[in-house]
């Protein structure tokens, strides 16, 4: 966490502090360990977060600083563009930054650190609800796609209002269209046959979507802390698709089109309070509620899902999908902290977190004649109301023992589950006990082992509870099953890291297991590519095992990476009545060697490795080779030149070979201290146009072609306020 007087800079990312800070504006450095926001619960909280904090010269404390890029391609036609500007206004009072990008090459619109500066919405001691945007897809390149027009703004402020109150807040535009086009083999695999079908898939997508957002930091004193955080969201997504369908010789083409206007708001409130030396408590209340309203249609001039659903003769078939979706939760937690001694701590949880869902889905068929087949004669259309209620205690004891910490908890939970639909109304109540146990053991500052053991119940979503038939695609239907419990979960997970920078070396490893003793799964039929799926409770067995391991060594001027990670995955799943122990499993090992001296060019060379098997209706393997390479010198005082180049080699369960390659190089100059920089890029100079990946899933083995962006030259300037 990067702080400048004490607030946090920009989102707390210290590459930019570090990087656009004056050096002669810093008049010293403090660090700081386990830091929590909210200072008196340091103590008390498990945060192993490190901050940096940067003091200023009194005559220093307001500066501006950021870049603008404007780039065009300066080989071919295709009219590929690039602008960003990211702006930022730094006062001890004030911070406010912009960020602006257009560009068509499927480039980033900001960077992971830029991206933590935009989250609010949720508060972090409720977690659980899921998030309606992912933010993470601003923060990653997408050059898997035919075309990509991105448009997008932000704008981030902090504003001190007096010594108690701070105003965060921020607002995100975004505009994209994107097209895609992609190839695929099916194999779907069936208790004695196999079925295979071709697929050429082309889609496009344009989407709007609006985010504002607003903090509230209050401190009344010294023992006391307040959040308000408030957020509004509003998007619109049309999509379209044709796909192509080859099956036994036959062709069937079918146009998709979906579009979804929702809506979000979302807020949460916290209070802190340190009661005394000994008593501190917390009270955090989180509410959200969203709105969506997708339309699905599907049209073609071929009969399709015989036999699943009601389709009546014609000679273009057009059916219509309308779901209405509203979701609302309010989410309350009251937490004391109860500090006995320095080595015994006791904490009491009380809280509840209510969710409820209006669901209805329509679907039905428009004739070319004007008349209207209404599925819901045949079993089809839902109308669902869901609520899902936990009521729950906890308590949790931390003690210590020399360097060992330990913290046994124990949750008493009281869950009221109630659907009501068109057919039968449901309601389920349970009480169950959920302990857990959080162990950590610290050698000293770089070496520490932690292990972490939980039991959990999870609960059904609505869609899963639906007492009726739904269309999914051009090639399935659902049904849920309105009296599905809860799957019950054991997971355990064992962490060690060190650090030694005397040794130069950087281990960590990761175990996990986790193991479901009553699971929700799918209980699947297929007749030919048509599949119908259904979800069942039992009392069959899922586990899971991970082990992941990393250690990076110095070794003279250079330093060595090995990865591993590998996975087991056991479970039993239900095909055209036959049910079948499944095994998945993975194993990736990678090794990489990079130059580790100040005065060389920075280089580096890897190799990954993927092995993937599959056993169940049929046994099935994947493998796949990553060779990696990159480069990045400097030289003739005032350029740069960097590149890296990927090769990866596929092979799928029938020893047929697959290989692409992707490369990218830059060449760069700016005079020292002149905040003009040219660069000339070429991505993708190898012009690569496909990727290829092989997968395969409970009933199929797929392998499938993707485009993307061709080769891509361009000239970029920027310049550095």
């Amino acid at each position: 966490k990067f702080l400048v007087e004490n607030k946090s800079f920009f989102g707390g990312g210290t590459k930019l502090g570090v990087e656009n800070i004056p050096a002669d504006a810093v008049d010293k450095v403090e660090v700081i360990d386990n830091f929590n926001e909210v200072g008196f619960l340091k103590q008390v909280s498990d945060s192993e977060d490190l901050a940096m904090n940067i003091k200023l010269k009194e005559d220093k404390k307001k500066f501006i600083f950021g870049d603008v890029d404007a780039g065009a391609e300066v080989a071919n036609d295709n009219g590929f563009y690039l602008g960003h500007a990211a702006l930022f206004y730094y006062a001890p009072k004030t911070n406010v930054s912009f960020i602006g990008d257009l560009n068509n090459i499927g480039k980033r619109t900001f960077s992971f650190q830029d991206m933590m500066r935009f989250q609010g919405g949720a508060s972090s001691f409720i977690s659980g609800r899921k998030q309606l945007t992912d933010l993470y897809s601003f923060a990653s390149d997408n050059t898997d796609v035919i075309e990509n027009k991105s448009q997008f703004s932000a704008l981030n402020f902090r504003q001190e209002i007096n010594s108690k109150l701070d105003v965060e807040g921020f607002a995100i535009f975004s505009k994209l269209f994107t097209s895609t086009l992609t190839e695929s083999s099916i194999e779907y695999l069936q208790n004695t046959t196999a079925t295979s079908e071709e697929r050429i898939n082309k889609g496009e997508n344009k989407s709007i979507l609006g985010i504002g957002n607003v903090k509230l930091n209050y401190t009344p004193n010294t023992k006391e802390k307040w959040f308000y955080n408030g957020q509004f969201q509003s998007s619109a997504n049309d999509m379209t698709s044709v796909l192509n369908s080859r099956l036994d010789g036959q062709q069937t083409s079918f146009e998709t089109l979906n579009s979804a206007d929702n809506v979000q708001i979302k807020q949460f409130l916290e209070w802190h309070k340190q009661v005394n030396s000994k008593h501190t408590t917390t009270l955090v209340i989180n509410q959200s509620y969203d709105n969506q309203k997708p339309i699905n249609t599907w049209l073609t001039d071929t009969e399709f899902l015989t036999g699943l659903i009601p389709l009546e003769n014609d000679s273009f078939y057009n059916i219509q999908q309308v779901k209405k979706v509203k979701n609302s939760s309010v989410d309350a937690l009251f937490k004391h902290y109860w500090i006995i001694n320095n080595y015994n701590h006791l904490y009491t949880n009380v809280g509840n977190n209510l969710g409820t869902t209006q669901l209805q889905i329509t679907e039905k068929q428009y004739l070319t004649d004007g008349t209207i087949n209404d599925f819901a004669t045949d079993g089809f259309g839902n109308d669902m109301d869901y609520l899902l209620n936990d009521l729950y205690l906890g308590l949790e004891y931390k003690f210590k023992i020399g360097k060992w910490v330990n913290k046994p908890a124990i949750y008493a939970h009281y869950y009221h589950l109630k659907t009501e639909q068109i057919a039968n109304n449901y309601t389920l109540n349970n009480t169950f006990l959920q302990p857990s146990w959080l162990s950590e053991y610290e050698f000293n500052q770089s070496e520490n082992l932690k292990f972490n053991y939980r039991l959990v119940n999870e609960f059904p979503e609505a869609n899963r509870l639906l007492e009726r038939y739904t269309l999914q695609s051009y090639n399935s239907v659902f049904r849920g099953n309105a009296l599905l419990r809860n799957e019950r979960f054991h997971n355990a997970t064992l962490n060690y890291s060190k650090t030694s920078m005397y040794r130069g070396i950087m281990l960590f490893a990761n175990a996990s297991f986790t193991k479901k003793v009553r699971t929700i799964r799918n209980e699947i039929g297929l007749d030919g590519i048509n599949q119908f799926t259904t979800p069942t409770i039992t009392d069959n067995p899922e586990t899971t095992y991970r082990v992941y391991g990393n250690i990076d060594k110095k070794i003279h001027k250079f330093r060595l990476g090995l990865n591993a990670n590998l996975s087991w995955f056991n479970y039993v799943q239900t095909v055209n009545n036959q049910t079948i122990i499944n095994d998945r499993n993975n194993q990736s090992i990678g090794i990489k060697l990079r130059t580790a001296n100040k005065k060389w060019p920075s280089a580096s060379v890897s190799y990954n490795k993927t092995f993937s098997q599959f056993s169940g209706l049929t046994n099935s393997k994947l493998t796949s080779d990553r060779l990696g390479f990159d480069f990045d010198i400097d030289f003739w005082k005032h350029f740069n030149f960097k590149t890296d180049y990927e090769v990866t080699f596929n092979e799928n369960s029938n020893n047929i070979a697959t290989d692409f390659r992707i490369a990218n190089a830059y060449l760069s100059y700016q005079k020292k201290n002149n905040p003009f920089r040219f660069e000339l890029s070429a991505q993708n100079y190898l012009n690569n146009g496909t990727k290829i990946n092989n997968s395969f899933s409970d009933f199929m083995i797929s392998s499938s072609t993707t485009y993307t962006l061709p080769r891509i030259v361009m000239l970029t300037i920027s310049y550095k306020l």
